[in-house]
């Protein structure tokens, strides 16, 4: 989806969901921060919203290749927003999205403003290369999960 704000100083903002989700998760802010003065508040920041679904989910489609990482989904909606014209953007993202939403700024420094991350369950935890010997210290069913999801993330 893409909602622009009458106001003329709007500022651009990506809402990026999680997983299972899709964007019917950002339905209800969508009046209240595209117009604010409409929904009671005359004294908020508008913005311009791109609700885009991940590739993958939802709306999107199914994938015909692999490889779809967050730092991936970041760049592509990093090209989304120079296609759409925004020069300077925010971003936030739940669950997966607070992986995403970072990501744009590993790969899109330059053009955005700022990232606002929840979701506590998916978005803080540090995933990451286990090393050797740490795993050497794992059970074969702990092996068998980060394995799993190792899997996942990629």
């Amino acid at each position: 989806m893409h909602v622009k704000s009458a106001q003329p100083d709007a500022t651009p903002l990506l809402l990026i969901h999680g997983w299972p989700g899709s964007i019917l998760e950002f339905m209800h802010v969508i009046g209240p921060l595209s117009d604010p003065l409409r929904h009671g508040d005359a004294d908020t920041q508008a913005f311009d919203l791109v609700v885009p679904s991940l590739p993958g989910f939802g709306f999107s489609g199914p994938l015909t290749e692999p490889g779809w990482t967050s730092k991936r989904m970041a760049r592509a909606l990093a090209e989304l927003m120079r296609r759409l014209g925004y020069e300077r953007y925010g971003a936030q993202g739940g669950d997966l999205g607070a992986f995403v939403a970072p990501d744009l700024g590993r790969v899109d420094p330059g053009h955005l403003i700022g990232v606002h991350v929840n979701a506590a369950t998916m978005g803080f935890i540090p995933f990451g290369e286990i090393s050797e010997q740490e795993v050497a210290t794992f059970s074969p069913a702990e092996k068998q999960r980060a394995e799993r999801l190792q899997n996942f993330l990629s």
